[in-house]
Parts: C-alpha cells; structure tokens; sequence
C-alpha cells in the first residue's frame, strides 16, 4: 500500500481517538514522547532476544506515531513549529534505537563485522532520506517521493522483530537497498525542480 494512502487512512482511524485525548488535555508533544520511549523499548526487547514483545512495542509506537497528529489537529496546534521538530527528531532517535538493538541482537547471534556496517549503512540511509526530505522543503519544494517513505521502513522494521536475527541480514539488506533508491531518488528531483537556480 502505497505511503499516501497509509497516512489518509492513519488519519481516518487515528481521527477519533485524536479528539478523546485532546478533550483530556493530552498533548500532542506528549504522545511523540510516549512514542520514541516504545520504540526505545522495542529496541532493548530486541537487543534482549524477544521479538515478538519488541513488535509489540514497535506497532504502539507506530500507533504514537500517527496519534500525535491527530491529538495537534484536534487541539488546534496543526502546524506547531516545535512540535514538528519535535515529532521529526523522536522519529529519528527511534529508529536509531530500534537499528541499535538490531545491531545487538545479530552480534549476540554470531554475525560479523560486516552486519555492522549493514546496519551503519541501513542506518545512515535512514536517516538521510527524511534530510534530503527537509533540506528540499528548506528550499521550498515538495519532496515525498520515494520507494520507502517512513511506513515502509517502519514495515521492515516489523518484519524484522518477527524473523528474528538468522534473517536480519536480508530485512536489513533490503532496507538499506530501498531507503538508498529513495534519497537519490529525491536528489533527483531536487535537481530537476532547481535547475537552472543557481546555488551553492
């Protein structure tokens, strides 16, 4: 399913819930909060061995993930400049944690050298992809192309808890591949959309 239509239909079901928290005073900074620390616990469970727990955790934090938006919009703070930084650089630190734990569980299950600079590379990749992301919007495009936006990551970030270290090496690989095609595929655009500009 194509990122797009994952975020309108996280909207659609997380809408509802959104409201309920705002009416109690929930904020939407504190569900980001909440967000990274399951993550962080998705990250420890997996480093520890217990997949299935560590997916758990990660589909609540995906859950957060979604919520925070709803719970601004409901609450009038749409467009919350703190806010967004604050939702980007949890996001960021989860992701960091969880590929830390990946890390921990694959070295615990024999795998070598090499798988950590798989997840270096993985991570990297990662982390890139939403900062090509910023730094185009930075420059007043639009850039959410991309063969994998944060649902699919986060997606083989699942699979990854399920299957468990023997195939971390291939959820990982992919993840790597397909996040690498995405920031050079919004290098692309950039370059398309700014041509001719001038610049640095």
């Amino acid at each position: 399913m194509p990122s797009p239509v994952l975020k309108k239909w996280g909207r659609e079901v997380t809408r509802p819930l959104g409201k309920a928290l705002a009416s109690i005073g929930v904020t939407a900074n504190a569900v980001t909060i909440t967000g990274f620390l399951l993550a962080a616990g998705c990250g420890y469970l997996l480093a520890r061995g217990h997949g299935v727990l560590a997916f758990v955790f990660l589909v609540a934090s995906s859950v957060c993930d979604m919520l925070d938006g709803a719970v601004a919009r409901a609450g009038g703070e749409t467009g919350t400049p703190m806010g967004a930084a604050l939702d980007s650089t949890a996001d960021r630190y989860g992701e960091a944690v969880i590929l830390a734990g990946a890390l921990i569980s694959g070295h615990n299950h024999g795998h070598g050298e090499w798988f950590l600079w798989l997840v270096v590379l993985t991570m990297t990749a990662s982390f890139l992809t939403s900062y090509v992301r910023a730094r185009a919007e930075g420059l007043g495009l639009k850039c959410d192309v991309g063969l994998f936006e944060r649902p699919e990551r986060l997606g083989l970030l699942a699979l990854l808890c399920l299957l468990g270290p023997r195939f971390a090496p291939y959820v990982l690989g992919v993840l790597a591949l397909g996040a690498h095609v995405t920031v050079l595929q919004r290098l692309l655009l950039v370059n398309r959309s700014t041509r001719g500009r001038g610049g640095d």
